[in-house]
């Protein structure tokens, strides 16, 4: 819910998890007067993929970056030759929702003004009190042949 100067409101949305929700929670008091309720979405993704990145950390602190793949080795009669045959190792997939999470963090960190570059482009914009200078003005005044 936005408040009456359409700020995006500092509730976290209740589909987030405690881990999004506790990073909605530390990044609305740092950015949310820059934002608009038009830009929830984009905080939302960002404090959903942070969700997903903690919890992929956490299966990968359980279960490891890779696990051993064994197979049953058996001859065409049924009988086993070997009951644990090593066949190699399987990348554990929460590497790859790990490394994913982490991207989308840093793309949309950019937009929301989240990184050091990020910040210092918009330092740059104009501010509203700064004055605006419309097309005509940029291309010579309202006097432009075309």
């Amino acid at each position: 819910m936005a408040n009456k100067d359409n700020q995006i409101s500092s509730n976290p949305p209740k589909y987030l998890k405690a881990t999004g929700r506790s990073m909605w929670s530390r990044l609305i008091p740092l950015i949310g007067d820059q934002l608009e309720e038009s830009d929830r979405a984009l905080v939302e993704s960002y404090c959903f993929n942070y969700q997903l990145l903690r919890e992929a950390y956490e299966d990968i602190k359980e279960n490891g970056i890779q696990y051993a793949l064994y197979k049953v080795v058996m001859t065409p009669r049924g009988d086993i030759i070997d009951p644990n045959h090593f066949e190699g190792y399987k990348s554990n997939p929460a590497t790859k929702t790990l490394s994913d999470a982490t991207a989308k963090l840093n793309m949309l960190g950019q937009q929301l003004g989240l990184s050091p570059q990020s910040r210092a482009e918009l330092a740059k914009l104009p501010k509203a009190s700064d004055k605006q200078e419309t097309m005509a003005d940029l291309l010579g005044g309202d006097n432009v042949d075309f």
